[in-house]
């Protein structure tokens, strides 16, 4: 007879209860820390008040496009628990992380690519026809000046 390495059992514990304490988990964790490390918001925050058209809105997207369309792949600490039960769970996400390492570096390798290419082609395209834009001002002006001339 084997016995099963655990055992669920029906239990009184609502989905709301578990995402309470997912919440409390992390709220934990950002009040010590460990996420800030690893926080894309720094890097997009955005004061709306600064914004006072169009031309300054889209310039600034453009340079947090620029900025981080690099995926960070490479590995990270993870956060250590003290006593045998922290040895324990880090193990645990050690063995987890190198058995699923070779698949989430080709995954994230492919998404830097495409983010790479998107925001080259983006910025590109903007340069563009940002002159053709000028370039036609300018001509506009010319037209403008051969018209007041007559």
């Amino acid at each position: 007879m084997s016995e099963a390495f655990f055992e669920i059992k029906n239990c009184s514990v609502t989905g709301s209860q578990i995402m309470a304490e997912i919440q409390r988990r992390i709220k934990e964790k950002e009040d010590q820390g460990i996420y800030q490390k690893y926080s894309l918001s720094r890097s997009v925050q955005f004061e709306w008040k600064e914004v006072s058209d169009e031309t300054q809105f889209l310039d600034y997207y453009l340079k947090t496009i620029r900025r981080s369309w690099a995926v960070d792949i490479n590995e990270f600490e993870i956060p250590k628990k003290k006593g045998l039960k922290g040895k324990i769970e880090l193990l645990f996400k050690k063995i987890i992380w190198k058995s699923l390492k070779f698949y989430t570096y080709r995954l994230f390798s492919q998404q830097r690519e495409f983010n790479s290419q998107a925001a080259h082609t983006l910025l590109l395209l903007h340069q563009d026809y940002t002159e053709k834009i000028k370039k036609l001002e300018t001509e506009l002006k010319a037209v403008e000046k051969t018209a007041d001339t007559r």
